[in-house]
């Protein structure tokens, strides 16, 4: 309960700090003209590269917004700047579970709980309009599935029929806000043995004896999939709304990626960059973060982080290596897609690092996890706080606000 308040405390003061929905590419590199011309009903699909197929839940959400709004009497941003922080202090909860759930006392969870509250991903991408806000929730609850006790020593012997539905519903859960996040339970396939002492064929043999398992429950993953996607349809109507699964329409935007495979990192950082110091045109040209010294501490905490979840796989229990395995993902993934805009993806895989570098941390010094977390979190919030606030106030100078926007009629 503690958590939950504190999460929701904080997502109400960065509400009030936002000036209002910023214009396309300058709250680092999202388009939330876009999105809020869909979450609000103007239009299903306002641009080409608007978010779409890439994120199966999304039409469902913004046609329940929208008769949610209605229904009690809201309008533009009242409702989500209403869920957001609700939502941050339900994800900080989930992240304490997650963390009893795989052997952490509740001293050290409740730590690690503050350390992602203070991480980049979590003061940039809480209460702002952008889709990738609400997958922490999704992938939470996914790895809240995977990692359970009873789940893991079932789903590779001979799994039942419930528990392939648990798999299909963990599936369907992380590929919800993004696709890409299936990767998430995908990755559960992966036997851990196999990983900690590298052994490239006994890996092949049993992840080919795993697979017919992984492809029964991603079936039913596509199955939830496709019937969240029909409840979008019925809610929002719009003929131009994308068909489910049209994600290898997304490879076209490869042309058009700024950046090097190196910004990669930055989709796990622990410290943002400013916001100023993006380069490019938008919307006209996508966005790369320049390497100067302002950006120089997130280009290092994404790399200690990326270097001290690998570390991690060495000690990480057999039911949750696919955490920091998914996080390693994140960082191939985002080295071809995303590139120099590596950044908007911190809120996928932020706490999956949190999680991953804390079961380091508690074997290298186990004594001390607690307090070093708790330190590391509130300078952590203290740093990332300033440089967000710092990045409003260059929002509003250069007058990147968006004009106020009502409900659709």
């Amino acid at each position: 309960m503690t958590l939950i308040l504190a999460g929701v405390v904080v997502g109400f003061f960065q509400v009030d700090a936002m000036p209002g929905v910023p214009t396309h590419g300058r709250y680092h590199a999202s388009d939330m003209d876009d999105l809020r011309e869909q979450l609000l009903g103007y239009s299903a699909r306002p641009q080409e590269y608007a978010a779409g197929a890439d994120h199966p839940a999304w039409y469902a959400i913004c046609g329940a917004y929208q008769k949610t709004s209605s229904a009690f009497g809201l309008d533009g941003m009242q409702l989500w700047n209403i869920a957001t922080p609700c939502l941050l202090g339900l994800n900080l909860a989930l992240l304490f579970t997650l963390a009893r759930q795989i052997g952490f006392s509740a001293f050290h969870a409740m730590a690690l709980s503050m350390v992602w509250l203070g991480t980049a991903g979590t003061i940039n991408w809480s209460v702002v309009l952008e889709t990738h806000v609400l997958a922490p929730t999704s992938l939470l609850l996914s790895a809240l599935i995977l990692s359970h006790p009873r789940f893991f020593p079932r789903i590779w012997n001979h799994a039942s029929s419930t528990t392939l539905a648990a798999y299909g519903l963990a599936i369907a859960l992380a590929a919800s806000i993004t696709i890409t996040n299936g990767a998430l339970a995908g990755l559960a396939l992966v036997p851990a043995r196999f990983v900690r002492r590298l052994r490239p064929r006994s890996l092949t043999c049993e992840m080919t004896r795993r697979f017919p398992t992984l492809f029964t429950a991603g079936l039913v993953g596509i199955g939830l999939l496709s019937l969240i996607h029909v409840v979008g349809w019925y809610l929002v109507m719009d003929p131009t709304m994308r068909h489910f699964l049209e994600i290898l329409n997304e490879r076209k935007l490869l042309l058009y990626m700024e950046g090097g495979w190196w910004d990669s990192v930055l989709a796990l950082a622990w410290i943002g960059p400013p916001m100023s110091q993006y380069r490019g045109t938008p919307p006209e040209t996508m966005l790369a973060l320049d390497f100067n010294w302002t950006t120089i501490p997130a280009y290092v905490s994404g790399l200690l982080a990326l270097l001290l979840t690998a570390c991690s796989l060495r000690v990480i229990p057999a039911r949750a290596v696919f955490i920091p395995l998914f996080a390693l993902f994140g960082v191939l993934l985002h080295a071809i897609y995303g590139r120099g805009e590596s950044f908007l993806y911190t809120a996928n895989y932020g706490w999956a690092t949190v999680i991953s570098i804390g079961l380091l941390g508690r074997v290298v010094f186990p004594r001390a996890i607690g307090p070093i977390a708790i330190v590391l979190g509130i300078a952590m919030m203290v740093a990332n706080t300033l440089i967000w606030r710092s990045g409003l106030e260059w929002i509003v100078e250069n007058d990147y606000i968006l004009p106020h926007l009502p409900l659709a009629p």
